[in-house]
Order: C-alpha cells, then structure tokens, then sequence
C-alpha cells in the first residue's frame, strides 16, 4: 500500500486552503480599506460613486465572512500539516529512552505507545462525527456555511493520522 499519492492530495488541499485563506485576508484588507475607506470617502464626495457602489453591494459582503472562514481554514491548515509531518517523522519524539532498552523492549515500549495513539485517534474520530451530526448544520455566523464543514477536519485528521501511525505495521519497510 503506498500512501504517497494520499500524502499528495493531502499537501494540495493544504496549500489550496492556505492560498484561499491568505486570498480571503487580502480581499478583507482591500475592502476595509479601499473599498470602505478612500472609494467610500470619493463617493461622498461625487467622485466614483457608481463603482463605490457596485463594489460595496458585491465585494464588501464577502469581506465579512473573510474574517471568520481564514481561522476556521487555518485549523484544515494546522490538522493536514501535522499529518504530513508525521509522515515526514517530523513530530516531536522522545526516542533516547527507548533506544537505551533492550530491542525487544523498545519495540514492545513502540508498539504500546503507537496503540495508545491509536486508542485516543478512534476515540477523537468518533466523538468528532458525533459532534458534527448534533451541531455541524449550525451555520457560521458570517457565511451561510454549516460548521459541520470546518469541524469535519477534526474526523479526517483522526482517520489521516491512524492511517499514518498504523501505516509503519502495514507497510514493508520504504514502502510506506
């Protein structure tokens, strides 16, 4: 089984909702203050009035929700980086320990440790659906959204990361 075609779409649904996020910040910068700031102040004044208010009944609505929907993308951001970094081994470990016992131990502490990980990963998965299915119709308050999208990061964290604790049990050795 490679998972380097997973580890693929998962960079790419990252960088894309780090690219919408940063577009969304910049959008809300130019309507705060072009387009609500300098436009408005010329439309008072006679000058542009027609594009000041062509781009407040059109643009300046999206610059509301460009407040809220960054932060509720930078938790995709955040839960999709730390999957590719475990795939990477970029997480913080703390190995010295287990080096210093026996081989057998030390993959007898392994196997416990990522048994327990995978414990507390089923457990989030599930309470994570369970939270969605009460509560993710809900919309945000800024976008005509359901939170059901932004939380359902939390169960396809959970099930990216089972995937890469369990892969190293499934996969021959550079396979995975």
């Amino acid at each position: 089984m490679r998972l380097s075609i997973l580890d693929r779409i998962v960079a790419v649904v990252a960088g894309s909702a780090l690219v919408i996020s940063a577009s969304m910040l910049l959008m809300n910068v130019v309507n705060r203050y072009a387009i609500q700031g300098w436009l408005r102040e010329w439309a008072q004044d006679g000058t542009l009035t027609g594009l000041y208010t062509f781009l407040s009944r059109h643009v300046s609505p999206l610059g509301s929700m460009a407040d809220e929907v960054p932060g509720l993308l930078l938790v995709w951001i955040a839960y999709l980086g730390a999957y590719l970094a475990l795939r990477d081994g970029g997480h913080i470990a703390f190995e010295m320990v287990v080096e210093k016992l026996p081989a057998k131990l030390a993959r007898l502490m392994s196997a416990l440790s990522s048994t327990l990980v995978l414990v507390f990963l089923a457990m989030l998965f599930y309470q994570s659906v369970r939270m969605i299915i009460i509560d993710g119709a809900t919309e945000i308050e800024t976008a005509e959204l359901g939170q059901g999208w932004f939380m359902s990061a939390i169960p396809i964290f959970a099930a990216l990361m089972i995937i890469g604790v369990a892969s190293p049990w499934f996969c021959k050795k550079g396979e995975h």
